[in-house]
């Protein structure tokens, strides 16, 4: 199988290499990362200035390239043009080192890479585990082996990618459950440091409003969720309660 690995941390993230080097053993892999930390860059593209792009030498078991752009573009990038002629079967974007649950995926750059490949009609999974020690052995291991299998239950359309996270608890892990994808809110607040600006800090806030198999419930609880997210946004159900209105 042919993967294009991305991420939002950058080529040296621990995560990336790990996932990499796992899967490299049984697949043709190649790396496009950002140059930089792009956390939270959503599925924003560049537009406005060039991308570059530079081969560095990793391993000899797989590819790894540096583009100077957002986790988005590494994976339109690398399948327009680093991978050219040579279209991937699916995007992995991770392991990103902290999870991307509930409504995180809006601004996660690490879900939304993902959600790129759907845009070039192909499968993608992203990957997250809330890691304390640096140990993503577990978690790669948990794609190799699973790899096939989850991208058979993905809608051929290629319009669905399956958001997997794993909290900080391997191996004492529950188990693993098909969750929705549930409200996560923050405490947010912009503190000023002298001569520099403003930096968003916060934390997450408990929300009753989640209950049942959503992924910040099963999550909080020591299991590893994986969720189906849709690039289609749609509110399906508004529209079928107005579509007969006429302004």
């Amino acid at each position: 199988m042919k993967i294009l690995l991305v991420n939002d941390d950058g080529l040296y993230a621990k995560g990336i290499l790990t996932l990499a080097e796992r899967l490299c053993k049984e697949h043709s892999v190649t790396i496009v990362a950002p140059d930089t930390e792009r956390s939270g860059s959503g599925r924003s593209l560049t537009f406005h200035s060039a991308l570059n792009y530079m081969q560095m030498a990793i391993s000899e078991e797989y590819e790894s390239y540096i583009l100077n752009g957002t986790p988005a573009d590494c994976t339109k990038f690398g399948i327009d043009t680093i991978l050219a002629g040579n279209k991937p079967d699916v995007v992995i974007s991770g392991i990103n080192n902290t999870c991307n649950i509930g409504t995180d995926i809006a601004y996660s750059g690490t879900v939304n890479a993902a959600l790129e490949a759907c845009m070039h009609e192909v499968y993608g999974l992203a990957v997250s585990y809330d890691c304390d020690d640096n140990d993503y052995g577990y978690v790669a291991d948990f794609v190799a082996k699973n790899l096939e299998f989850l991208i058979g239950l993905l809608p051929t359309d290629k319009n669905t990618i399956f958001n997997i996270n794993f909290p900080c608890v391997p191996p004492k892990l529950k188990g693993v459950r098909f969750a929705t994808t549930g409200d996560r809110k923050y405490h947010d607040e912009y503190q000023y440091v002298e001569g520099r600006g403003y930096f968003i800090t916060g934390y997450p806030l408990s929300d009753d409003k989640n209950a049942g198999y959503t992924d910040v419930v099963l999550n909080g609880v020591g299991y590893a969720t994986i969720s189906p997210v849709k690039l289609n946004f749609d509110d399906t159900a508004l529209f079928e309660a107005v579509k007969g209105i006429r302004l």
